[in-house]
């Protein structure tokens, strides 16, 4: 499958940040008007720039089972899942082809942040993306 291959069809980015705008991003939280709920399966694809980062919002419930399979053209992105009110990630992954399934803990809304590593994001690098997320009910 290639990157080009998928398209937006649920969800989009809930904030795209850099540097320079993250203190003002971290006082105001995320912005509701761009924030998207993911129900079921979702995909996007899109890039990211240096120092941006994207983030999605996903409500889930106890017990469900939350798939993520992310595409890349640059092997230094990496993604963060956190579970509400986790003092930190739940999963990290990384690379051109990564995908990770997990048995939500709790309910609530949970993160997912992708971003360039350190060196990728001051070399000014590039990455498109596209990202899969499957949210299924226990059964």
């Amino acid at each position: 499958m290639h990157l080009r291959d998928l398209v937006a069809t649920d969800i989009a980015p809930a904030t795209v940040t850099n540097e320079k705008d993250s203190k003002r991003q971290e006082e105001s939280q995320t912005r509701t008007d761009s924030t998207r709920r993911v129900a079921g399966v979702a995909s996007v694809s899109t890039s990211i720039n240096g120092q941006q980062k994207v983030e999605y919002l996903i409500d889930g419930k106890t017990g469900q089972s939350l798939e993520l399979e992310v595409l890349s053209s640059n092997e230094r992105v990496r993604y963060d899942l956190s579970a509400p009110a986790a003092p930190r990630a739940l999963y990290r992954g990384h690379g051109r082809h990564s995908t990770h399934r997990v048995t939500l803990p709790r309910d609530g809304t949970y993160r997912l942040l992708l971003f360039l590593t350190e060196p990728a994001a001051k070399n000014g690098e590039r990455a498109d993306f596209a990202l899969k997320i499957r949210l299924r009910n226990p059964g």
